[in-house]
């Protein structure tokens, strides 16, 4: 069963990869290199931003897929590790 939400886990965790590089590719066509790598480096802003600017660049159902798949991603690895840690018990 943990497998199961293992696998889970990193394919929610490679669709936020995904998500995560198209809203990139969108702030640095908008605001440039600078802000560019700074959302590189730091995703948060890149989430924020995108967020901010979801109705501007049409970009919504992007930010919905993206908020899911942090939120389902986050759920799993809970629920996997809580089941791991019952097995040791």
């Amino acid at each position: 069963m943990s497998t199961l939400l293992t696998i889970l886990s990193v394919l929610f965790g490679l669709g936020n990869l995904v998500l995560f590089i198209i809203v990139l590719i969108k702030l640095f066509k908008e605001e440039g290199t600078g802000k560019g790598i700074l959302g590189l480096i730091c995703s948060l802003y890149t989430f924020v931003w995108g967020w901010m600017k979801h109705k501007e660049l049409e970009i919504t159902n992007i930010m919905i897929a993206w908020t899911g798949c942090i939120v389902v991603q986050v759920l799993l690895s809970v629920i996997t590790n809580a089941i791991v840690a019952s097995q040791l018990r």
